[in-house]
Parts: C-alpha cells; sequence; structure tokens
C-alpha cells in the first residue's frame, strides 16, 4: 500500500472521477479507470492511498497522470481553463500586463500573481469578472514570481513600493499571505500595498497581511449606498456596510487608502461621501478618473482632467482633504530591451492567450503577446510594441 500526501492538491471521489483542487482555487479530473489499472485506489483530503501498488510505482503513475490531466486545470470562481506558470516552465514573468512583474521604470512596481475576480464590476477596465469576454486565466508560482521581483530589485538597486494588483481580485490568490511575506522581506522593498475591492477581506485575514508586512490597502470603494454600490460592482452579495466595519477594525494597523473610480453622471454624490467618510476614519482617499479602454466595460464617457481636477478641487476646499496628489516619482533603471518595435523575431508559443485570436510567447526572457494565428511552436513575429518591455507582436 501507498499513501500519497500533498500540501498544495486535495482530493474528492466525483463519480468515475477523481476531483483534483490545486491551491484551493483551482481543479481538474483523473479518471478513476486510468488511476485503478494498477492498483484500488481511495481519496481522503490531500491524500490518495494506492492499496496494492509501492510507493515508488505509485508515485510514478500519479505524477504521470498529473502532468497529463493538469493541462485541463480550471479556475473555480471564473471557470476558465487556467495556465500554471512555475519556475521550471521556462516562461519569463517580464513582458505582459496580464501576469508577472511590470515596471514602467519607477519606484512603483506591479506584481501580477494571477487573474480572476468575483466583482463584476460594469466600469471594469480590463473586463474581469463572471461576464469577461476571456477564456483564459493564469496563475503563477508564488516563489518563483517572488524570486524574479528579488532579482529586478537587486538590479535596480532602489527602494520600491510593490502593488500587488492583479487583473482581478488579489484576496482570493490562494497564497496571498505568503506573497507579502515573500515580497515584504526583500532588501529593496520599501513597501507593499494591495489594490483590493475588500469583499474577502474579514478581521482575521486583515491582521494576517499585517502580520504579512502588508503596508497599505488600496480599496476600490465606489459607493457608499448599498444598492447602489451593489449596481456598480455589478455583484448581489455586495455588503459595504461589512467593508466599513471590517476598515474601521483594521484603523491604526494598516494604512487604508479608499480609492473611488468617478463616474460621470453616476456616483458624484457617493464619490463625495466617501470623501467625507474617510476624513471621519483617518483613511486617505485617492479618487481616480474613469478612463475609456477599447477593451473594458464604458457605461460612461470620461471626463477632460480639466473638470476632474476642478471637481477633487471643490472637494479638498470642502473638506480640507488633499485628494491632488503633487510631486513627481522617483524614476529608476529599467531593464534592457531585448528587441525593440519592427524588430521580427522567433518566439516559442507558451499557451493560447486570454482572448481569442490572442497568444502568449517568448524569448530572450521577455512574454510577447501575439495578435493572430500561430500554426506551430516556434514561429517568426513582428514586435508592434515595446512600451517599458512590455511587447506585442503580429505573425511576420
Amino acid at each position: 500500500m501507498a499513501e500519497l500526501s500533498f500540501n498544495d492538491l486535495g482530493f474528492e471521489n466525483c463519480g468515475d472521477r477523481v476531483k483534483v483542487s490545486f491551491l484551493k482555487l483551482y481543479y481538474f479530473f483523473i479518471s478513476k479507470d486510468d488511476l485503478e489499472k494498477a492498483s484500488n485506489i481511495s481519496v481522503e483530503g490531500n491524500k490518495i492511498t494506492f492499496h496494492s501498488l509501492s510507493h515508488d510505482k505509485a508515485e510514478k503513475l500519479f505524477m504521470k497522470l498529473l502532468v497529463r490531466n493538469f493541462a485541463n486545470l480550471t479556475n473555480k470562481v471564473t471557470e476558465n481553463p487556467t495556465f500554471y506558470i512555475h519556475k521550471n516552465s521556462g516562461i519569463p514573468l517580464i513582458g505582459s500586463l496580464s501576469f508577472g512583474i511590470v515596471d514602467k521604470g519607477t519606484m512603483f512596481l506591479e506584481v501580477k500573481p494571477f487573474s480572476g475576480c468575483n466583482a463584476d464590476c460594469i466600469f471594469c477596465s480590463v473586463d474581469e469578472g463572471p461576464s469577461s469576454k476571456k477564456i483564459l486565466d493564469i496563475v503563477v508560482e508564488k516563489d518563483y514570481l517572488v524570486d524574479e521581483v528579488c532579482k529586478l530589485l537587486d538590479y535596480k538597486k532602489k527602494p520600491a513600493h510593490i502593488y500587488i494588483n492583479p487583473q482581478g481580485e488579489p484576496l482570493l490568490y490562494p497564497e496571498i499571505i505568503s506573497l507579502v511575506k515573500g515580497l515584504s522581506g526583500l532588501k529593496y522593498a520599501e513597501k507593499v500595498i494591495i489594490i483590493t475591492n475588500g469583499t474577502l477581506l474579514t478581521r482575521k485575514l486583515g491582521d494576517e497581511l499585517n502580520s504579512a508586512g502588508v503596508s497599505s490597502l488600496n480599496i476600490s470603494l465606489h459607493s457608499l449606498d448599498p444598492e447602489r454600490a451593489k449596481q456598480l460592482f455589478n455583484m448581489k452579495g455586495y455588503n459595504v456596510g461589512r467593508i466599513k466595519e471590517v476598515l474601521e477594525y483594521l484603523k491604526g494597523k494598516v494604512e487604508i487608502i479608499l480609492a473611488p473610480v468617478l463616474l460621470k453622471g453616476m456616483n458624484e454624490k457617493d464619490v463625495e461621501e466617501i470623501v467625507a467618510y474617510g476624513k471621519t476614519h483617518g483613511f486617505s482617499v485617492n479618487i481616480q478618473n474613469f478612463l475609456h479602454n477599447n477593451k473594458g466595460r464604458n457605461p460612461v464617457k470620461e471626463i477632460d482632467f480639466d473638470s476632474f481636477y476642478s471637481f477633487l478641487r471643490k472637494l479638498e476646499d470642502k473638506y480640507s482633504s488633499k485628494l491632488i496628489l503633487q510631486g513627481g516619482i522617483p524614476i529608476t533603471k529599467e531593464l534592457p530591451k531585448p528587441f525593440r518595435k519592427g524588430d521580427i523575431i522567433e518566439v516559442e508559443m507558451a499557451s493560447k492567450g486570454r482572448y481569442k485570436n490572442e497568444f502568449i510567447c517568448f524569448a530572450k526572457g521577455r512574454i510577447i503577446t501575439v495578435y493572430g494565428e500561430i500554426g506551430k511552436n516556434r514561429t517568426k513575429i513582428k514586435i508592434t510594441r515595446d512600451n517599458h518591455n512590455v511587447f506585442y507582436g503580429v505573425p511576420a
């Protein structure tokens, strides 16, 4: 008899299949026929038992089936197929806005450990949530991500503010606590900030994040009115009262920044109420101007920045609150670009992309998002964009 146990896997009987959970947020199935060709099996929790195999044979069989069926990994929240990127995959973490690390040459770094969201905001700029048109989710191994951030910081050799800001809700990431702990312990990490909708935040989780080293929670809060908030998040279970209770509990433990998006004709009054609420509780407020995005949801027209700042100045005067940030962001050196716009390069395909007719490719330590059909794993493409080591291309 051989009993195999795992930290990141869980097992559940589902008729003629075994459902395998990965990192609690993802799953795939293995046929019982495949598992029981050589031995009867039983499953419980994080263990699978092969009753008539030696440990070595059981491990060899299971790993073979794991590799084969892991390609069918699925996100429990979005039900999208999911692509897992780990340190042995050979896939780099720089080059995409969808996952990995985004460095625009300042002290601010964005870290994107996964994709997928539990909310369905009517103005989402990156088209996440249940109504998303995206057909693929991505999850990055935590240790790989921390290691690559460490390498980048060692190259830049300047203090950094690290924003955990995925295309989705970061508190869904199964390893969020250990990710914060890993990032906050890096030599040049001055601050670790999480940008979250707050729906999964609890007192317990807030305390755990605080202990792990989070500096700030940047809360996407667009209305204090319960019904209007549900409408903006397009989420029946959204409970702004519960979110406020948790934020007030965390006051003084973690910096709280309220970050409403101003939607012309929809929530001007709500944003003003958020400014007043922030002043009452000592929370910073960082109002964002809604901007049109071709792939995002655009329920209103954007307003020009003169009008936006005029709105902010009126609220500053009324509430004696600082809403317009002054001063520039310190510049830091960027990694060299291995190729430029217009270059013809050979790339290797890693996966289909997040949208139809899109592919995730890589070359020379960079991800390249390629639009257009690719007929084989290695192909030539033309680089169409190279801003800040974020690359796009089309078949050459």
